[in-house]
């Protein structure tokens, strides 16, 4: 069994551009509409973890209201030597986040951990441990 986390954006085609670069993820594997732009694509992020972005007006959406941030969150768990990572991270998702929940910070569980909602309405958690 394996659980495969499915997003769905408005934009596309920046997203996976934008997690590309937060997290130095490779495409592994997507499919294009006839006019070039995605409408489905999986992000490795290291060590066969992935997820999927597909665009929420797109051919797979989900219809009706969307309600961002607050019913799931992607939970994202750095080793202890990958501080510069997180730190990369963090730093590019809370540009434009909508919500800053908090901060890069030291909490008892963790040397580093954040929670937000970043600007497409993902939310995330990003820790070290």
């Amino acid at each position: 069994m394996k659980l495969q986390m499915f997003t769905y954006v408005d934009g596309i085609d920046e997203a996976v551009i934008y997690y590309q670069k937060v997290f130095d993820a490779a495409i592994k594997e997507s499919f294009k509409n006839k006019d070039g732009t995605y409408s489905l694509c999986e992000l490795g992020l290291s060590r066969g973890v992935s997820f999927w972005v597909a665009e929420r007006k797109g051919i797979s959406a989900i219809e009706g209201e969307v309600n961002t941030g607050n019913i799931m969150q992607m939970c994202v768990r750095y080793d202890k030597e990958d501080i510069a990572k997180i730190e990369k991270a963090y730093n590019l998702l809370k540009e434009n986040a909508i919500n800053l929940i908090h901060p890069l910070q030291s909490t008892p569980w963790t040397s580093h951990s954040c929670d937000l909602i970043d600007k497409y309405g993902l939310s995330w958690c990003l820790m070290i441990g």
